[in-house]
């Protein structure tokens, strides 16, 4: 199998793991910590490569800085010449090999944006950015998953495949939450093809019902369980 095959199964191993326990991950950092100890038990993905100076170098990084300034609220547009706006973070990173062998490590790292590199490597193989919450949709979370998306779509130019997980346990008492907003974020995911999306909640409303949402082109598609205790998933054109 290829990084991207491996990757999306990892993905779909962490989206079980929470739709089986949904307490497992008490925050998003949970997941990211829980993620990451998934690819680093991957030997296509766990990698290292030496650098252009000589140093070991891992391709797997969380909290890697973005390539861009932005605002967290409107991530397409551009701010104006002088803004102050900074940086923001990918919560888990893939760099591409060939990006970490044609430069320094400390180029590499990406912490200071005035550092030149060969501009015609795309520096990220892959970058999967993630969403944990409680209770149910609101105006807020579903500004901010849209933001997130379009931070995604701003990252075209430096990562080859781009990953939107979010985990949710609907715990609210009623549907009005799901029903006021979820109608538009998942407008936005399917609007935004380019992004591979996936969105897993775990609905306590009366039964157990989990609930999932995917767009964009993944190789390996994830298969709702007909059982909460059993999960498969399928690889196109097999």
């Amino acid at each position: 199998m290829n990084i991207q095959a491996n990757l999306e199964q990892a993905i779909h191993m962490l989206v079980s793991k929470f739709l089986l326990k949904p307490y497992r991950f008490y925050t998003e950092a949970d997941a990211v910590a829980r993620f990451h100890q998934i690819l680093d038990s991957d030997p296509v993905i766990n990698l290292k490569v030496m650098s252009k100076d000589g140093f070991q170098v891992p391709l797997i990084h969380q909290e890697f800085p973005t390539f861009f300034r932005f605002d967290d609220k409107n991530p397409l547009v551009d701010p104006p010449i002088g803004s102050k706006l900074s940086r923001g973070h990918y919560d888990v990173v893939i760099l591409n090999p060939s990006f970490v062998a044609e430069h320094t490590a400390e180029t590499g790292k990406n912490r200071d944006i005035a550092n030149t590199r060969n501009e015609n490597i795309q520096p990220i193989k892959a970058v999967i950015e993630f969403k944990l919450d409680d209770r149910g949709w609101s105006n807020g979370r579903r500004k901010g998953a849209i933001a997130e998306l379009d931070k995604l779509i701003r990252s075209q130019e430096h990562a080859e495949l781009r990953y939107f997980v979010v985990l949710m346990r609907y715990t609210a008492s009623t549907d009005n939450r799901w029903l006021r907003h979820w109608p538009e974020v998942s407008k936005a995911a399917e609007q935004k093809s380019e992004i591979k999306n996936i969105f897993a909640t775990h609905r306590t409303l009366t039964v157990y019902s989990p609930h999932i949402h995917s767009t964009g082109h993944w190789l390996l598609k994830y298969k709702v369980p007909l059982e909460p205790t059993t999960f498969r998933f399928q690889h196109e054109g097999l």
